[in-house]
């Protein structure tokens, strides 16, 4: 669990809001290794050569540092629409890349302790009241509201696109009658 925001499943390679259920984002295998190395080496400077070597090379990939930083530009991008309230991943210039300090990571669940009697809300609920933890967030309720605009902006062009759409099946229909006219 990210910051008690998220959580990240390294068998399912997803993320889930812990405020919305239903906010889940699938991750593509190098992105959820990226990140399953930058949880596993909090606090240590993780370098671009030592991602290549553990993410691709490890497996018998060979890719370009384009497509490494296109991951964790990814990475970025997947944690903040899962309801991650900032970003978690800091770029260290000429040295790689590591986890900010205040990055609060906690195992919910060991396999020992899963239940597959139970779903996994429930699970993660369970672990929510035996911390005590207060699930509402000032900062998350900002970021919800931030994507709320975004997503606004986003629907503008759909309207745009269809009132087009209108107009040019009038035009066609216009054209045709004074065509045959």
């Amino acid at each position: 669990m990210i910051n008690e925001e998220v959580i990240f499943d390294a068998n399912a390679n997803e993320l889930q809001s812990l405020k919305d259920k239903l906010a889940i984002v699938s991750l593509n295998a190098p992105t959820a290794r990226c990140l399953q190395l930058l949880l596993e080496s909090k606090g240590r400077v993780i370098s671009r050569e030592q991602f290549l070597a553990e993410v691709w090379n490890a497996r018998g990939v060979v890719v370009s540092q384009n497509t490494f930083y296109q991951n964790i530009s990814l990475l970025r991008k997947s944690l903040e629409q899962a309801g991650l309230s900032k970003d978690i991943i800091i770029t260290v210039r000429k040295r790689g890349f590591i986890l900010a300090s205040d990055v609060e990571i906690s195992t919910y669940l060991n396999v020992a302790e899963r239940s597959n009697d139970k779903p996994l809300n429930e699970q993660i609920n369970k672990f929510l009241i035996e911390k005590k933890t207060d699930p509402v967030d000032e900062g998350l309720l900002a970021h919800k509201h931030k994507c709320f605009r975004k997503r606004r902006v986003l629907n503008i062009p759909i309207w745009i696109l269809l009132i087009l759409i209108v107009m040019t099946g009038v035009n066609m229909i216009l054209l045709y009658f004074n065509v045959i006219l």
